[in-house]
Formats: structure tokens, C-alpha cells, sequence
């Protein structure tokens, strides 16, 4: 086990007043097996009531709205976790997770990339989805802006390039095809300046995170927020506002091993 001492800031400035902004954020580290909050402080400006509840995957949502004009809205999280290796039991794994979405279908070039490593899989869903990544890494590139937010597997693995989203993307498309529950997973690791996306294959009855950006297993130096099914599952920041113009967005995020 241990001890990671973690801040998450966002900040969204805009252009012009916003009048009313209704907001989701998931930014609050699970409590799970082998991941637990010692401490944490939340603070969302401006400053309003905070709702908090879980989505359909479990993961802990703040929602409300704000009334009062503003120009600037930001959370800050901070505190403590103390985490393990990221292996988690699980009985009955969600269905969910085992069929194709939108950012996950497996269309010409992903199918190609899964024949060409389909002679090697086997029931193993560790040794699969280290095999897939390695045969990832050896396909694409990481490239920061090469890709968006809406960017699918496919459109990722035909581009070459990435980022960590499209990476997982990938990884869970194939797990998916091979027959095998995968789960995406943001959250947040040691080096890391901002928030990060892994990906979790089931096996043996338990869920195992991977990280196919960096070639490892998930361990202690990992904080998981949020899980689903893919990236629409797990946005950190969601809003319906009336006014504010362009936005400026800034994310600073810090974890350190004591």
C-alpha cells in the first residue's frame, strides 16, 4: 500500500457573464477495494450548496446550480488516499462492458490490428491486453492535440497518434472483441501534471488496471475517480449555462508519494 497526498484545480473563465449555469463534476476519488480516502476537501466556486450523488457506474457526482452572476467557475479537490495495487473482485461484472460503443466500435483498421495479434490471445485477460498494447504502442504515437475529446478508436488508430484517451479507447475495443469485459477508467498518478485514462480487463473474477499509454499494470501510484464505459461515462466537468461567450480552461493537478 501507499500513501498518496493528491490537488486537482480546474478553472473556467469566460469571456462574458454567465447568468445562469446548472453543472456535474466528477472529480472525487472512489472509495473501493484497494483505494481509500484518508482526507479530502472540495471547494467549487463561486460558491454555492453542493449536491452530491453517484451516476449509474458508481462514481461520486457533485451537481447544483449557480444563480448569481459570474465570470470565473473552478473546483478545487484535495487530500489524501491510500491505495494498492488495482485489482479488484467482482462476482457479477456489469454486461455493459462487454459490447462496443460509439468511441469503442471496431471498424477496418481496428479489425486489422486485431488479426494480426488474434493467433496470440488466450483466456488470460492480463496477458491479452498486454499483448494488444504492445501491439498499440507499436501502431500509434503519443501526440498531445492529434486528437479531441470526440475522437474514436478507430479515427485514433487511423491518425496514428494520441493521447491517453485514444489509447484506452483502443485497448477496450479489442479487449471487447476478444470476448472480454474492459472498463475505462480516469483518474489521476504520480508524475502526472494532469488527470489520466487507463483501463480495466476483467479476469479470474477480478478487474485489473492497465495502463496501455505506459505499458504497466495499474498499482499504487494510481487514484482512480471514475469508471464506465468510455470517456462519455467519466467527464470530469459537465455544464448547461445561459451567456459566458468563449472559455478558457486551465487544469493543474499534483501527486506526490509520501
Amino acid at each position: 500500500m501507499a500513501v498518496l497526498d493528491f490537488s486537482y484545480n480546474m478553472s473556467i473563465k469566460f469571456s462574458m457573464p454567465v447568468i445562469k449555469h446548472c453543472y456535474s463534476l466528477r472529480c472525487i476519488p472512489l472509495e473501493c477495494e484497494n483505494q481509500h480516502i484518508e482526507d479530502i476537501k472540495v471547494s467549487v466556486f463561486p460558491e454555492n450548496v453542493l449536491t452530491y450523488s453517484a451516476d449509474g457506474f458508481g462514481n461520486i457526482l457533485i451537481t447544483d446550480r449557480i444563480i448569481t452572476m459570474h465570470n470565473e467557475f473552478g473546483v478545487t479537490v484535495e487530500g489524501t488516499v491510500s491505495t494498492g495495487r488495482h485489482i479488484t473482485p467482482d462476482s457479477e461484472p456489469n454486461p455493459v462492458y462487454k459490447y462496443p460503443t460509439g468511441y469503442t466500435e471496431c471498424k477496418t483498421e481496428l479489425c486489422r490490428l486485431f488479426s494480426r495479434v488474434e493467433p496470440g490471445i488466450s483466456d488470460d485477460g492480463v496477458d491479452t491486453a498486454l499483448k494488444f498494447t504492445r501491439a498499440i504502442r507499436a501502431n500509434i504515437v503519443y501526440q498531445s492535440g492529434a486528437t479531441g475529446f470526440a475522437t474514436t478508436a478507430e479515427e485514433a488508430l487511423l491518425k496514428g497518434a494520441g493521447v491517453c484517451q485514444d489509447y484506452s479507447h483502443i485497448l477496450i475495443a479489442l479487449l471487447r472483441k476478444a470476448g472480454f469485459f474492459a472498463r475505462y477508467v480516469v483518474g489521476m498518478m504520480v508524475g502526472e501534471g494532469e488527470t489520466h485514462a487507463w483501463v480495466e480487463v476483467y479476469s479470474d473474477g477480478c478487474w485489473h488496471g492497465i495502463d496501455p499509454t505506459n505499458n504497466r499494470p495499474a498499482d499504487e501510484n494510481y487514484i482512480i475517480i471514475s469508471r464506465g464505459r468510455d470517456f462519455a461515462d467519466c467527464g470530469i466537468n459537465r455544464g448547461l449555462l445561459t451567456g459566458g461567450g468563449n472559455q478558457t480552461q486551465t487544469v493543474s493537478l499534483k501527486v506526490t508519494r509520501r
